[in-house]
């Protein structure tokens, strides 16, 4: 199997998360964050592009390039701090109230990617300002093997007109059923994933929570369970893990094919599964790789 070089441009951030039972504050987070922890499994040749503020710990940095990130890409702003969020979970975890975003070093970021890293052969864009997701776009010396876009409904509601732009550069886009009837007016799947087909990804994947996801690529579908949890702690980062499992088994990959696609939701299914059984990102820690099969063959 070939190894694909990876480039991801994602948010690197310091979280306050608040459930029924926990609360933690000022932990490491991001889309990026979840990320690079997801990848760390599958030994890949992978690169970061984000920003931080002079607060960001060292031993943070560390851990990302422990995982075998290449983190040449990430800026470091001596006079501003990290981007902070921080939220309640309510209802048994079906509704999150933001309770504080303190943008900092990413309100002015200008994402910069590195020459050594200009031509990679998957871009995942994590969930991030669209005009961001653009700007590294534009970057590129040539157009990746495969684009994945990751967004959510803030974007979805206010940034339209850039948010398509990045859909019609992307490949293959991973959204929940809430935000696919946003962009498309469909609650139906099928015809919801006809529409996204026509703004540009070949590949579109619809998450549907506790219910798995399907994968659409035209006239092929497939759909996947979930992994059935015994306890929810906190499922901040959960989609992040999941777009990170299946962009890490893509790279092992000689072709990026709906086959291949169908294997790596299973890795991002799982990593996923672990990651909201505790706190924030410590579950995935100490994963190991026997385990993310160990849990694939349960869901299978």
């Amino acid at each position: 199997m070939s190894k694909k070089s990876l480039l991801i441009v994602a948010s690197l951030a310091y979280d306050g998360i608040e459930t029924h039972e926990n609360k933690v504050d000022h932990i490491l987070g991001g889309a990026g964050s979840y990320i690079c922890l997801s990848l760390k499994h599958f030994k890949a040749n992978c690169s970061i592009v984000s920003v931080v503020g002079y607060d960001f710990e060292k031993e943070d940095l560390d851990l990302l390039e422990s995982c075998g990130i290449d983190i040449s890409g990430v800026e470091i702003i001596q006079n501003d701090k990290t981007f902070y969020w921080s939220c309640i979970y309510k209802n048994n975890f079906r509704e999150r109230v933001t309770t504080k975003t303190d943008l900092n070093v990413m309100e002015s970021f200008n994402p910069v990617i590195p020459k050594k890293n200009l031509n990679p052969d998957i871009l995942l864009l994590g969930n991030l300002h669209p005009d961001i997701q653009l700007k590294a776009i534009k970057q590129l010396n040539k157009k990746p093997d495969l684009v994945i876009l990751d967004t959510m409904n803030f974007w979805i509601e206010n940034f339209w007109d850039s948010l398509r732009e990045v859909i019609a550069n992307s490949d293959l886009i991973s959204i929940n059923d809430e935000e696919s009837e946003m962009i498309t007016g469909e609650k139906n799947l099928e015809k919801a994933a006809e529409i996204l087909h026509g703004l540009g990804p070949k590949y579109v994947i619809i998450k549907k929570a506790e219910a798995g996801a399907e994968l659409f690529n035209f006239k092929n579908k497939s759909k996947f369970n979930a992994f059935k949890v015994t306890k929810v702690v906190d499922p901040t980062g959960a989609g992040d893990c999941f777009v990170g499992g299946i962009a890490g088994y893509l790279t092992q990959c000689d072709e990026i094919s709906f086959k291949n696609i169908e294997s790596a939701i299973a890795y991002g299914t799982s990593i996923a599964s672990f990651n909201v059984e505790s706190m924030g990102t410590k579950n995935l820690l100490n994963l190991s790789m026997e385990d993310i099969k160990s849990r694939i063959n349960t869901i299978n």
